[in-house]
Formats: structure tokens, C-alpha cells, sequence
């Protein structure tokens, strides 16, 4: 069976979707055979995006067409055992803000929960909340991590939020992924943050590679 990896989240704009395409992405490209779900009904963020790629796949005449995704995103409902039995990596973009009896089933079905959390003030104490929850349920408690996104690039905002989050016991990842303007134009295209013209797109990209292998 492949490894589950779940990223949930009760604040929206932390970039939840953007985290899953993106790892989804990261690691497709090392060689892993991976599938996004997207379980977000009401939103579906990681099917529009997926959307827009085929949308935008067909270039116009002189034009090259936008790279797209190295991966199938299906919905819930498009899941088949036989889908799942070579695959190394299963990635669910969860619904957001999900209930905790949601979260807790979670736990049951993921070898790993993603959180992601910005750096503000009002984020982390939301991304606290929920960790204290999770903490309460054994299991999922243990397979919890944050990830710091949307992180600035410039200063020490995302070293300390992850340092105060550590000193309470939370298990946060090293990598930090940083707020770059690469990432919104990828989901615009539906393709990644390596393949859109941008200055910073490599430093992006360097993000995501550097979390997937922190990962996995």
C-alpha cells in the first residue's frame, strides 16, 4: 500500500492545496508513482487546478503550452482499489475546516497529517487549537506535523513561529516554505511553481523539493 499523506487545515489561505499539488509534484518528479485526491467537496481547489491544466493544454497557434501536472488529482468518488495498488504516494487534499470526528477517522486512514500554518498571529493560534486536539487523540497526535507556508522571505518570521511551536511540544518541519508570487501564477496555469516564468520560481521550487524529501 502506498504512504497517505493527509493535509488538513482549520484556517483558510494557508495555501493547503497549493502544499498538495505541489508535493504531489515534487514527488512525481523524483520517479514515485502518486495520486492527489481531492476530498475538498465544497471547493475542490486541487480539481480546478487540475482543471485549468487540460483547460489550458491545447497551445495557441506559434505558442507553446503551459507545462501541466505529472499526476492524476481524482475525486473521492474516482478511487478504485486496483488504483491504488502500485502506487507509492497518496496525497488527500482534505475539506477545509473538517469536523474533529473528520479528523479523527483521519488519523485512521493516513500514515501522515500535514498542517500547514502561516505566520501570523491569528494562524498559529489556530494551528495551535488544533494540534492540542490531535495531541489528545493518541494516534493522531503522532502522526502530526506542521509546515510553516507562506512564510516571508525576508527576515526571521518563519524560524521563530517554528521555534515557539517546538517549545510547546509540536513537531514541525524543518523546511519552510516561503510566500512567492511563482506559486499563485502556477495555480492560475494549473501547472507548478518550477515551470511558470518567474525570477523566484526556482526558489519556490527548491521549497518543495527540499519538504518532500524531509518527508519522504
Amino acid at each position: 500500500m502506498p504512504k497517505v499523506i493527509a493535509i488538513t487545515s482549520e484556517k483558510g489561505g494557508v495555501g493547503k492545496s497549493t502544499l498538495a499539488v505541489h508535493l504531489a509534484g515534487a514527488f512525481a518528479e523524483r520517479g514515485l508513482h502518486v495520486v492527489l485526491i481531492d476530498e475538498d467537496g465544497r471547493v475542490g481547489s486541487s480539481l480546478r487546478w487540475a482543471a485549468r491544466a487540460a483547460a489550458l493544454g491545447t497551445p495557441a497557434p506559434g505558442h507553446s503550452a503551459p507545462r501541466g501536472l505529472d499526476f492524476p488529482v481524482l475525486g473521492p468518488d474516482d478511487i478504485k482499489p486496483k488504483k491504488l495498488a502500485d502506487l507509492d504516494v497518496l496525497i488527500i487534499d482534505t475539506e477545509g475546516r473538517p469536523k474533529r470526528k473528520e479528523l479523527r477517522q483521519l488519523a485512521g486512514r493516513a500514515d501522515l497529517i500535514l498542517v500547514p500554518s502561516a505566520t501570523s498571529a491569528l494562524e498559529l493560534d489556530a494551528t495551535r487549537e488544533l494540534l492540542e486536539f490531535l495531541s489528545d487523540e493518541t494516534e493522531a497526535g503522532r502522526k502530526t506535523r506542521v509546515v510553516l507556508t507562506r512564510v516571508p522571505p525576508v527576515g526571521r518570521a518563519g524560524e521563530e513561529a517554528r521555534e515557539d511551536l517546538r517549545d510547546l511540544g509540536i513537531t514541525v518541519c524543518n523546511t519552510l516554505v516561503r510566500l512567492y508570487s511563482a506559486y499563485q501564477k502556477a495555480a492560475e496555469l494549473g501547472t507548478l511553481a518550477r515551470d511558470v516564468r518567474d525570477s523566484r520560481a526556482e526558489a519556490a521550487w527548491d521549497d518543495i523539493k527540499q519538504l518532500s524529501r524531509e518527508l519522504l
